[in-house]
């Protein structure tokens, strides 16, 4: 009886310690954006998340939830999400995020970086200056995981082609509602209307504005080139796009995980450069065949504008101090080609 008491016992041991283990259930993170799921944001969050769910062998699941699904398109609720760790990861405009982080509003200065080349050389670079302004996001619980240019901001009117401060003069534009941009407009002489997206195609429409700033694809999208039909290329501000993760999950991620999270988004930011460049081409092309004419300004016209930034730099310099100011715009020369 008692052999065989033990004999049972030793196989239900046998049995215990012989089962494979139940892995864990993966950590789920989710991505979220505001733009539509057929943008660069939303193809470079697909591969962010395939790379991160694959290599980490399911340790995570990374989902991805654009189109403002889960924050009311409202990039402020989605930043507030992110900062309680209630999403995972958030991509969003510097145009928008220096309202978090306004040091960061410098890339936005006009006319300091040639084109869309050169800030993305200036980004891959990451200098210690860029480096220490997104570092301020983890003040608000964020980590700033990779940084991608966005097409330059042009001008579309349907009065004029602008080439000189002259035929700005006095024209009315849309702007976002952000006082640089008031300041960069009234500094060139003309008359801003800070308003939201959603009210440009019907404020050209009704004479409200002649025109606004914005880049060719959104100009496209935006569908305002219906309504005007003259757009400069000046390549006068640039932008770009962050993705950032909500710091808690960031700090317990291991070294290597934290790796590959970074090479994740470093695939983001290739997915977005070469989306946006093939865009842009197809967007211009399609407002050519719309009727829309174009003026590519050269470098000496683009200088006779940023002659008259200096109030707009004067602010910025004493947001930031005059050694950061120098340093950053010794960074930008250094990025030049």
């Amino acid at each position: 009886m008692i052999k065989r008491t033990f004999s049972v016992v030793a196989a239900l041991m046998f049995c215990v310690f012989a089962a494979p283990s139940q892995a864990a259930d993966p950590i789920k993170i989710s991505v979220s954006h505001t733009s539509s799921l057929e943008s660069p944001w939303q193809k470079g969050a697909l591969v962010m998340a395939d790379t991160i769910n694959k290599e980490a062998k399911g340790k995570f699941k990374v989902d991805v939830f654009g189109n403002g699904v889960l924050n009311q398109k409202n990039w402020r609720v989605m930043f507030e999400q992110t900062q309680a760790g209630t999403n995972g990861i958030a991509i969003e405009s510097v145009t928008a995020l220096a309202s978090i982080v306004p040091e960061l509003g410098g890339i936005n200065l006009p006319f300091l970086f040639q084109d869309v080349d050169h800030l993305n050389r200036f980004l891959q670079a990451n200098p210690s200056i860029l480096q220490k302004w997104t570092k301020k996001f983890e003040e608000k619980n964020l980590v700033v995981m990779a940084i991608a240019p966005r097409p330059f901001r042009q001008l579309i009117n349907k009065t004029k082609l602008v080439k000189t401060p002259e035929d700005i003069s006095g024209m009315k534009f849309r702007v976002p509602q952000n006082p640089m941009f008031v300041k960069i407009f009234e500094a060139m002489g003309a008359k801003p209307v800070p308003m939201s997206s959603g009210e440009i195609y019907s404020a050209i429409q009704l004479g409200t504005v002649v025109g606004e700033d914005n880049s060719v694809p959104v100009v496209y999208d935006f569908k305002t080139h219906e309504v005007a039909k003259f757009m400069t290329i000046w390549n006068y501000i640039g932008d770009a796009s962050l993705v950032v993760i909500n710091k808690t999950i960031w700090d317990k991620l291991t070294p290597d995980e934290q790796a590959l999270f970074r090479k994740a988004g470093q695939e983001w930011v290739a997915v977005n450069v070469k989306e946006d460049t093939s865009y842009s081409v197809t967007a211009r092309n399609n407002m050519e065949k719309a009727g829309v004419k174009f003026y590519d300004m050269d470098d000496a016209g683009k200088q006779a504008f940023a002659k008259m930034m200096t109030p707009v730099y004067a602010d910025f310099e004493k947001l930031v101090g005059a050694a950061d100011w120098k340093s950053y715009q010794d960074e930008i020369v250094k990025q030049k080609k």
